[in-house]
């Protein structure tokens, strides 16, 4: 299956900061995690949830360990999408959409930008 779905994302994936990158691929995620969706869209939003994975960083340790069992988590429920499966992966990414969403505003903004340890 292409993964041409993703070219349809703003912005560019190829100049997206981690944090507008890890929005979009919420974003992608959630849309498809329709109770009527097709096959075709849940394996879509299983790729999503995998990108995500891939895009963790292991020096985070903790932070790494927690958000791969989260998505882990996620893709387990997927193996059988029930209404109520699908229902709890959306509450389990939607509050990470915010999270992510937040990574890249200035902290005036309501940002973490100046609350991140570096």
């Amino acid at each position: 299956m292409s993964r041409s779905w993703l070219n349809a994302y703003k912005p560019p994936l190829e100049t997206a900061t981690p944090a507008e990158l890890a929005v979009e691929l919420c974003d992608a995620a959630l849309v498809r995690l329709q109770p009527d969706a097709s096959p075709d869209r849940l394996l879509e939003a299983q790729q999503a949830i995998y990108a995500l994975a891939t895009m963790v960083n292991p020096a985070a340790e903790e932070t790494a360990t927690n958000l791969l069992r989260l998505y882990e988590y996620c893709l387990f429920r997927l193996a059988d999408p029930s209404p109520a499966a699908l229902h709890s992966i959306r509450a389990t990414l939607s509050p990470l959409r915010r999270a992510f969403a937040q990574l890249d505003q200035p902290a005036a903004e309501g940002g973490l930008e100046n609350n991140i340890a570096g």
